[in-house]
This record gives C-alpha cells, sequence and structure tokens, in this order.
C-alpha cells in the first residue's frame, strides 16, 4: 500500500525579491528621516549659538559703555555683528581752555573705533527693529550697509529686537533697554 499523504512543502531558504525591495525602502526611509532631522538640529544648533553671542556681545558692551563712560555699539553688518567702542579724541580745537574731545562745531568727535569682538553670523541673517515701528520694519543691511545699536554711558541703550534668521526658521529677541539683554524671545525652528 502507498502512502497518499505528502508531508510539508519545504522550499528553499532566502528572501524573494520583493522581501528584499521592502527592507531596502525601509531603511532608506529610516536614513532620510534621519538626515532631515539632523540638518534641522544644526541649523537650530545655528541660530541658538548666534543669539547667545548677540545677546553676550550686548550685555558687554553695555558694562563696557557704563564702565568706561564713552559710547560703544553693536554693529549688524551683512555677514556680522561687531562689537566696538568709540575713542573720543580732539580734533581741530579752535579753543585750548574747551573740554578736551570738541570739535569746532561743539560736537565731540567719534574717531578710532575699537573693536572689541566680532561674530561671523555664518548662515544665520541678522536684522534689527526699532521699537515702535512696524511689526515688518526689520532692517537687514545689505553688503557694505551696516545699522547701529549703541549703548549710552548713562546705563540706557535704545529699546530694539534682533532678529536672527536661517532657512527653516528664526529667533526673535527683544531687548531689554536698561540692561540690554533679553527681555522676552520668540522663535519658530521647522522641525
Amino acid at each position: 500500500m502507498r502512502n497518499s499523504c505528502k508531508g510539508p512543502v519545504h522550499r528553499p531558504g532566502g528572501f524573494t525579491l520583493l522581501e528584499v525591495i521592502l527592507a531596502v525602502s525601509i531603511i532608506l526611509m529610516v536614513i532620510g528621516l534621519g538626515l532631515v532631522y539632523r540638518f534641522n538640529s544644526q541649523e537650530k544648533e545655528l541660530l541658538r549659538k548666534t543669539s547667545i553671542k548677540i545677546e553676550a556681545m550686548a550685555s558687554r558692551g553695555h558694562a563696557m559703555s557704563v564702565l568706561h563712560q564713552k559710547p560703544f555699539w553693536l554693529r549688524i553688518e551683512h555677514d556680522k555683528v561687531v562689537l566696538a567702542g568709540a575713542d573720543v579724541r580732539s580734533q581741530d580745537l579752535v579753543n585750548v581752555d574747551a573740554p578736551e574731545g570738541l570739535t569746532e562745531d561743539g560736537e565731540f568727535s567719534e574717531s578710532n573705533e575699537e573693536i572689541y569682538d566680532t561674530l561671523e553670523s555664518g548662515g544665520a541673517a541678522v536684522a534689527l527693529r526699532r521699537w515702535g515701528t512696524q511689526e515688518d520694519a526689520w532692517i537687514r543691511p545689505e553688503e557694505g550697509e551696516s545699522v547701529i545699536w549703541q549703548f549710552q554711558s548713562t546705563g540706557l541703550c535704545e529699546p530694539v529686537s534682533i532678529r536672527v534668521a536661517g532657512e527653516d526658521g528664526f529667533i526673535v529677541m527683544h531687548m531689554n533697554p536698561l540692561t540690554a539683554r533679553v527681555d522676552e524671545e520668540e522663535s519658530l525652528i521647522e522641525q
């Protein structure tokens, strides 16, 4: 008598072409998502570092203006931010008894700018908006131009907001006119 029952059918080991394509597709999607997250986190880190450095430069300039009793300022240029101070010197004095630093027209001359710190903005665009102006009145200097934010020796500075922007996000710092430090911050960084 013959056994008409056949045992289980065994196929050879390995993956089918469909299974391999599916596995490779899933791996590529995971790598792609990881790269997108990494690039977004790099931009977020660049914006955060730039905004922290600008706040530190502003605070230092404010403190130095009070300490040295001379004007200091942040100069925002197209590709960098510079902390500088003025060396008040006399030029063409008419009256020898006049206070030192006065020019013929009775104004103080600011010359011999001394640079104390520089921040290369890298891929971030830095812009300034003076308080009381429209929400979209950001001043972003073009090549060869600059915007000045001055710190007075009295301890006051002009109230401004500073925006550090990248391709997919920005950080807006509303600066306190008494301390030149961040009073309030807004940020939008795409993830």
